[in-house]
């Protein structure tokens, strides 16, 4: 039974520390302020945060319901978004955001305590701004517009921006610069080098008031809804590159006006991605790519050999960019290009391969878009191209093409392309930023397998699980092989984490990774990436829809799965399978699941959800608890010929109300093995635990 979403959370547990906001959402630096975490069941709580700053305890502040800190950010603190979480008796919090800018702040009239909605939707109503340079926290509550009044003088210069999605919020946000007539004099959605935030540079013709408004692009109703207006006359970046640089090593960025030197020092935080920004700029920085591989700029005269990532730019509109690589006739290569998803990038890459003649061997970019399992911060279906091909025999030069698809260029289209010797690959995601494990109990935690031409079993595993941890499940199925080299699958696999009772461990990250295995048996293995956090977005979410939206993450925080201990939780699960019947067209399959709970009055759920992880085609049928025992029952699980036959990790999840909260209990997994349809049925009975 496939997984109903790829990002998820692990579970929902009562008493669980949850942060719904922060009060304010940004400060200025080298200021001290009260910080309001807003949430449920804050009690105790600690703020854990990269921050550069101490977070003293307070009293909450009146109508507070979360806790108060006293913030002293440190003097070398530089502007951007820090993430804030907290710890508890009772666990980890989520992630929120809070910025650090160099300009004042302020707070929208109608987003303080106790104000009155709609305050400021209109001209006549517009909440006038003092001179800038300010920042202004705002809300959008709805389908509404937030329109400012400001001033301004013949010839002034003023940089209108808006941070909303990079603050991590799900705003999508529009700005709009009216005159006092309501006449549209500028527009801004999707800035270049602000993901889906707005920047407006506009020069006044005349001296007046004039109005801004802040509406999200869909007018949709988000529940993570704030944003920050930001005014003043100042510099930014207008452009990015390259857009990367290698592991460990200089690079100099140029940013438009000037060019900046950063070292890509390896740290947690900067395993793939690492950000840059003007001297002293206001504005937040920009991420940049890091790289394993030895990298070359463009133009690229000499023949290169691989593993190697250059760095390159369709500067004018058709440009084609033509580099040669020296292989080996019969070897793989796989060539990835990085560009759009970064986030810094135009590009609609196209990738074209040619023996030295010019005839084609592989090409990729312009075919149908596939199925995007797992793309970072943007509201968008196409991804960066992936091109995987064997070189033909007699073939030792091969050039590489890079074009765009719509043949547009100009400064905004560089990319980065990686060239290596490698047939086979994975990325690894897992679907959840934290988990909390109740002592005694087991939580599952989600994880994609994004498949580049590797089709066999994967293995999940935890490489520094604490004592009294214990992993299980992890199974990864195979999937049958096909022709399309170049299409990218994707495949579930669930963890299950328990704490083993009478066993207490302090709160950590783990770290997860794929094994799989060559032809030979050799293994190999990647390292998951976390979400970081995950920003439900509300908006249509199928697959093909035309206004597709996706939560936001943040993996360039750096976290992998960080996980704490928590109470005993009010039952246990268990799950056994007791009977195998074979029939014509697959396995008839049936279960027993057992409640275990603390207290003998806990009231408990009629029915349990089965999940077989990976397999296709399965039905859960015929669910009915015991009439002797109301702790326990049985459903069935029918496969089908389109099951494919494998080993399957089966687990079973039931929720529980306590204290009027919801609460996911999960099994501890077993093994079930569906067998080939075509052999002999015969009936089995009996448990395989």
């Amino acid at each position: 039974m496939r997984l109903a979403a790829l990002l998820v959370f692990a579970g929902v547990c009562a008493a669980q520390p949850v942060i719904t906001d922060l009060q304010p959402r940004g400060a200025q630096k080298g200021r001290p302020f009260l910080l309001n975490v807003v949430g449920r069941y804050l009690d105790g709580a600690k703020v854990e945060s990269a921050m550069p700053a101490t977070f003293t305890p307070m009293a909450p502040e009146k109508g507070i319901m979360g806790a108060t800190f006293l913030v002293e950010p440190a003097a070398e603190i530089t502007a951007g978004v820090y993430p804030i979480r907290v710890i508890t008796p009772e666990g980890l919090s989520n992630i929120q955001l809070l910025s650090v800018g160099t300009f004042p702040e302020l707070t929208e009239d109608e987003s303080r305590p106790g104000s009155l909605p709609n305050t400021n939707d209109t001209i006549e109503s517009a909440q006038p701004l003092p001179a800038g340079p300010l920042v202004v926290n705002g809300k959008l509550k709805g389908p509404e517009r937030d329109v400012y009044r400001l001033s301004a003088k013949s010839g002034e210069r003023q940089v209108i921006e808006v941070e909303a999605r990079r603050a991590g919020s799900a705003i999508d946000p529009v700005i709009e610069l009216q005159d006092a007539s309501g006449k549209v004099l500028a527009r801004s959605e999707d800035a270049m080098l602000a993901g889906l935030d707005a920047r407006l540079d506009y020069t006044f013709p005349r001296e007046g008031l004039y109005y801004v408004t802040v509406h999200d692009a869909r007018f949709s109703a988000q529940a993570i809804n704030y944003y920050r207006l930001k005014t003043g006359s100042y510099t930014y970046p207008q452009e990015i590159f390259p857009l990367g640089g290698r592991k460990g090593e200089s690079v100099e960025i140029s940013l438009g006006t000037q060019k900046v030197k950063t070292e890509l020092k390896p740290s947690r935080e900067m395993q793939r991605q690492a950000f840059v920004n003007l001297p002293d700029s206001p504005t937040l920085p920009i991420p940049i790519a890091i790289g394993d591989d030895p990298e070359v700029m463009e133009p690229a005269a000499e023949a290169l050999t691989a593993p190697v990532t250059i760095n390159g730019r369709l500067a004018k509109a058709a440009e084609k960019d033509t580099y040669k690589v020296k292989v080996t006739p019969g070897e793989w290569l796989t060539l990835k290009m990085q560009a759009r998803e970064l986030g810094t990038s135009k590009l609609m890459g196209v990738i074209t391969v040619t023996d030295e003649k010019g005839k084609q061997i592989a090409r990729t970019g312009d075919e149908p878009l596939a199925e995007d399992f797992y793309n970072v911060n943007q509201s968008r279906t196409a991804g960066d191209p992936v091109l995987r091909f064997q070189v033909p025999e007699g073939v030792t030069t091969i050039k590489v093409a890079v074009e765009d698809l719509a043949l547009r260029g100009g400064s905004n289209y560089a990319y980065r392309l990686n060239v290596r010797r490698q047939a086979q690959d994975l990325r690894v995601f897992i679907n959840t930023p934290y988990i909390n494990i109740p002592a005694g109990g087991s939580v599952s935690v989600p994880v994609t397998v994004e498949r580049h031409g590797y089709d066999g079993d994967v293995q999940l595993r935890v490489m520094n699980a604490p004592k009294g941890l214990k992993v299980e499940g992890g199974t990864v199925v195979s999937v049958p092989a096909i022709k399309e080299v170049n299409r990218v699958r994707s495949s579930p696999g669930v963890l299950v984490l328990t704490a083993q009772p009478g066993v207490k461990f302090d709160p950590t990250e783990l770290t997860i990774e794929a094994v799989a295995k060559t032809e030979s048996g050799q293994e190999w293995s990647r390292r998951a990436i976390g979400p970081g956090m995950i920003v439900a977005v509300a908006g249509a979410t199928q697959q093909g829809s035309v206004d597709r939206q996706k939560a936001l993450t943040a993996p360039w925080l750096g976290r992998e799965l960080p996980v704490a201990q928590t109470k005993a939780p009010p039952a246990t699960l268990a799950v056994e399978l007791i009977a195998r019947k074979r029939m014509a067209e697959g396995d008839e399959l049936k279960f027993r699941w057992k409640w275990n709970p603390r207290d003998p009055m806990q009231p408990l759920p009629k029915l349990v959800r089965g999940d077989m992880v990976g397999a296709a085609d399965v039905r859960v049928i015929d669910a009915k608890v015991d009439k002797d025992d109301k702790t326990s029952g049985t459903f069935l699980m029918t496969t089908t010929k389109l099951t494919r036959p494998a080993k399957y990790d089966m687990y079973v999840t039931g929720q529980l109300m306590v204290d009027g909260q919801a609460q996911d209990i999960i099994s501890r997994p077993i093994t079930v093995e569906v067998l080939e349809v075509e052999s002999t049925s015969v009936a089995q009975t009996g448990s395989n635990r």
